[in-house]
């Protein structure tokens, strides 16, 4: 259920296709792979600071514009065998996984510090955006996200989804992700190594 909350989320954002389960589940399977590859999200920065791409991930997690990363960025800071390793698992080819992790790697990292560094990572806007990509018409609607929730917490959740779409979708989804998160919970401005570890807590629930 988890994968496809954010599967369904990154489809949209990317402006994939959204009534796809295919497109979902290639997308979470990629950036999962890569996950495991780096032994999480601490990996994936190390990578990306020890790569020269530090600039590029500062503007990810700040409020301003993202910066590109292009698929040639991917294959030099992670390396040959790493992606043909990630595409293999994935059932994608080399280009495909490429691409997938240029546009996820900058998109999840601004969802989740949507208040730059002050703000640290938090779950709200991936709430939203989840909410917004299951009110979407694609075979896999909020009626059956609420549903599955609801089984993963007891069969607590209303079936009324209409007044659980109002605000109770995100407090489901604080509840499955755990927030807040530590960075969250302060006002300094957080390093790359706790962002890092908060980003990767959250995403560690939906690619185990």
């Amino acid at each position: 259920m988890l994968d496809k909350i954010i599967g369904s989320v990154l489809s949209n954002v990317l402006g994939g296709s959204s009534n796809s389960a295919t497109s979902s589940s290639v997308i979470t399977d990629v950036l999962g792979g890569l996950l495991k590859q780096q032994g999480g999200m601490e990996g994936i920065f190390n990578q990306l600071q020890q790569g020269g791409l530090e600039d590029l991930l500062n503007s990810w997690i700040g409020t301003g514009k993202n910066e590109p990363l292009n698929a040639e960025q991917v294959n030099e800071v992670f390396g040959d065998e790493t992606i043909n390793q990630v595409a293999e698992q994935a059932g994608v080819d080399k280009s495909q996984a490429q691409d997938i992790l240029s546009q996820a790697l900058p998109q999840v990292i601004d969802i989740l510090t949507p208040k730059g560094r002050e703000g640290g990572v938090s779950t709200d806007t991936l709430a939203r955006q989840a909410e917004v990509a299951q009110q979407q018409d694609n075979g896999f609607g909020l009626d059956d996200l609420i549903g599955g929730l609801g089984s993963m917490l007891g069969g607590k959740q209303s079936s009324n989804t209409q007044s659980s779409s109002q605000g109770g979708l995100g407090d489901l989804l604080g509840q499955l992700l755990n927030q807040p998160t530590q960075t969250s919970q302060t006002k300094e401005p957080s390093v790359n190594s706790e962002l890092a570890r908060d980003i990767g807590s959250v995403l560690n629930n939906f690619f185990k």
